[in-house]
């Protein structure tokens, strides 16, 4: 391990997920991998990208490498995840690709070897993809996979209702902490219950009201983010933006709560989300 690589930064549950998302293809293995991209990270951890980019940010500052050319932070952020110990590098075990044993006897220039790697790749996949398609024409593949079993609206409720009781469980405390931490407190407790609001499969006849809720969370994660990674200033645009779109998102969740019957527990996020608002405001 790195001797200047730090091992005591303080990481927070989603922090550390999405660290791993990040990571992933240089950890599992494949030194010539580059970090995921941010939809890839989203895709993984069930936040919206802007969600993702907030916590990269805070990530950043956190290892201390905020002030890098922007080109340089994922790399040297993985770099320093690994070594650190957030996260685990899985070697390979099993024997390399035809395509990684080409690109390690290209040498050591590693940008040689990404555009010597890449065009093997794509010309793999798409030999694949076109053997996949004609196989698939000729019925040879059989029938595609069964589709997730779809709920119906009292189990999808009762389920989405357990959520927000375990979220709020999970809330951080915030006595006498300041607004950047209070937020991030919040922000922990809004993540996770959209996070687990899309890994659902929701009944098959859409609903206004379910959809308000979902839209809620998001708005509410996006905002409580900003002021997590830097709280406004008194009587900016930003602090007056900042608490006008959470009050908003407050009331989409709990208007979407109230109009799908998710209980009082999803009603209890809206109040947390309308706290977040309170707490975007400068005192």
């Amino acid at each position: 391990m790195d001797a200047d690589s730090p091992t005591d930064v303080r990481l927070t549950d989603t922090q550390l997920g999405i660290l791993a998302a990040l990571c992933r293809p240089i950890a599992s293995g494949n030194h010539f991998a580059t970090p995921a991209t941010n939809q890839e990270i989203a895709d993984e951890v069930f936040l919206s990208v802007d969600a993702v980019k907030g916590h990269l940010r805070t990530l950043y500052r956190k290892f201390g490498i905020e002030d890098l050319p922007h080109n340089q932070k994922r790399a040297r952020l993985v770099e320093l995840a690994i070594e650190g110990g957030y996260v685990k590098r899985e070697e390979s075990t099993g024997p390399i690709t035809e395509a990684e044993r080409m690109a390690r006897e290209a040498g050591p220039d590693a940008h040689r070897s990404r555009r010597y790697l890449r065009p093997v790749v794509t010309s793999i996949v798409l030999i694949a993809f076109i053997a996949g398609s004609v196989l698939a024409i000729s019925g040879i593949l059989g029938s595609s996979s069964p589709s997730p079993k779809v709920p119906t609206a009292a189990a999808y409720r009762a389920e989405v209702a357990g959520y927000c009781k375990l979220a709020l469980a999970g809330a951080p405390e915030t006595a006498g902490q300041g607004r950047a931490e209070i937020a991030r407190g919040y922000l922990e407790v809004i993540e996770t219950m959209r996070g687990r609001l899309q890994s659902l499969t929701p009944p098959s006849a859409g609903n206004l009201a379910l959809e308000r809720f979902g839209a809620g969370l998001t708005n509410a994660a996006n905002f409580t983010s900003a002021v997590a990674e830097s709280p406004p200033a008194p009587g900016s645009a930003d602090e007056a933006k900042d608490v006008a779109e959470l009050t908003f998102a407050a009331g989409q969740v709990q208007a979407g709560a109230v109009g799908y019957e998710l209980g009082q527990d999803c009603l209890a996020i809206g109040d947390l989300v309308a706290r977040s608002a309170e707490n975007a405001a400068a005192p």
